[in-house]
């Protein structure tokens, strides 16, 4: 038997196991502590920071990854470890998935289950008040954690968090006509502070939107599908920008918390739109050539784009960061069915990318077996912290150096749940709630 098979076997044995195990574990730990006079290992000495790229897909980072084209995301894989990472299914949608990452719970016991409340009537939109249960940077934030957010599923409103929250509808800007937003930051203040930051749509110039095209006539065309998807990229790369620029920010003006996350949501939006493009074998529909010919490489250069944001990130951070990227499933483009050519969801393959290096991880081990899941377990034993026996996942001992596993044990309580911080009705926003509805009937989510 192998080291790693003999990890998982010991880290997913029955409830009753893992129970005594974590007893016997924790009085260890106590007496360990009692005897150095209550200083901890070496968990305290860092930090994690996790980067959620929606979409992302090994089957389109390999190829890019051996013509040099993606080298800080080659420079974690290089002193880290790479990880296939199992989605849900067969409905992998973005806020379940993105919910599902950040509990470490599925979906019946997080109380996320679509985009929106109903599929009829008012189409009443998911958001945190919708939340069953606490997010990593709660339960880190409840046993003492500072902790960073920006830009996740369904944050809005903002809650009070042990550090800021940015929720993701800071990218909404009164320069593109959208009324000011209540509660989209904790704490309140921030809002403002990060305003100038917030790239509006109607101002990002075209030669912003030139690396990512191909010719120059896409600014100048009559070609209406053309204009439609210089349009919309505008969009999705103003979207990203404000992500990148407000995250850079954080990290440049204050103290790195102890947990960081951020998301970018662009590249999932970019191949859900210009797939066709790409690959025009895969959908049967007409495509007029300067469409093709102009959008033909937007898809891997803007994978290009984000490895320059992850580059950015990586420049900001502390040295001895423990860094996680993972997507929440991976893309192959749109579904040939009995129905038809089907879109949204159906475009999403099970499974996704997971990245990790830094402290903690060793280079030499891997994983054959990791899921969404297993996110908020690993980042809670990375930090020292006890791994909850009701979560879904499981720690991801494989990855992790032997060293930090002896010095840290993971240990166990049985929940952190508790009553959570803010409930009751969202504010009324209705001009951003149609706007929402509106991105996500064009990428074929809903009706």
């Amino acid at each position: 038997m192998t080291k790693r098979m003999s990890k998982r076997m010991g880290h997913r044995t029955s409830r009753w196991i893992i129970a005594r195990t974590a007893l016997v574990a924790s009085l260890l730990t106590l007496t360990l502590l009692a005897g150095l006079g209550g200083c901890g290992g070496g968990a305290a000495d860092h930090k994690v920071v996790l980067i959620g790229i929606d979409g992302m897909d090994w089957q389109i980072v390999d190829p890019l990854l051996e013509e040099g084209k993606l080298p800080n995301i080659r420079s974690l894989i290089d002193r880290g470890v790479r990880v296939n990472l199992r989605s849900i299914g067969p409905e992998m949608k973005s806020p379940i998935i993105w919910t599902c990452i950040a509990t470490g719970k599925t979906q019946h016991k997080h109380g996320i289950s679509d985009f929106l409340k109903e599929k009829t009537g008012e189409q009443a939109l998911y958001n945190s008040r919708g939340w069953k249960a606490l997010a990593i940077w709660q339960m880190l934030g409840d046993a003492g954690r500072s902790v960073g957010v920006i830009n996740w599923w369904l944050t809005w409103p903002a809650y009070p968090v042990n550090g800021f929250l940015i929720t993701e509808r800071i990218t909404f800007t009164a320069e593109d006509g959208y009324p000011d937003i209540p509660e989209v930051t904790t704490p309140p203040e921030l809002a403002e502070e990060l305003a100038p930051l917030c790239q509006p749509v109607t101002t990002l110039s075209d030669d912003e939107l030139a690396p990512f095209l191909i010719g120059d006539s896409w600014r100048t065309t009559d070609d209406h599908t053309v204009v439609d998807g210089r349009e919309s990229i505008r969009g999705i790369h103003a979207m990203d920008k404000t992500i990148l620029q407000v995250t850079n920010h954080m990290l440049e003006t204050r103290e790195q918390p102890d947990f960081f996350a951020t998301y970018f949501q662009g590249l999932d939006i970019t191949c859900h739109r210009y797939w066709g493009q790409w690959d025009t074998t895969s959908v049967d529909m007409y495509m007029t050539p300067e469409m093709v010919k102009t959008y033909g490489q937007l898809i891997p250069r803007y994978y290009e784009y984000i490895d320059t944001a992850v580059g950015q990130i990586l420049d900001r951070m502390e040295e001895d960061s423990t860094v996680i990227i993972c997507s929440d499933h991976g893309f192959r483009g749109p579904y040939r069915s009995p129905r038809g050519l089907l879109l949204g969801i159906w475009m999403h393959r099970q499974t996704g990318v997971l990245i990790a290096a830094g402290p903690g991880i060793d280079p030499s081990n891997e994983t054959l077996d990791a899921s969404v899941f297993d996110i908020t377990p690993t980042v809670l034993a990375l930090l020292g912290e006890p791994v909850a026996r009701d979560l879904d996942g499981f720690v991801l001992t494989e990855i992790l150096d032997d060293d930090f596993e002896a010095a840290n044990p993971v240990t166990y309580v049985d929940t952190y749940e508790r009553e959570p911080a803010a409930s009751g009705e969202a504010p009324e926003t209705e001009e951003v709630d149609d706007a929402i509805r509106e991105r996500l009937r064009s990428l074929g989510y809903i009706q």
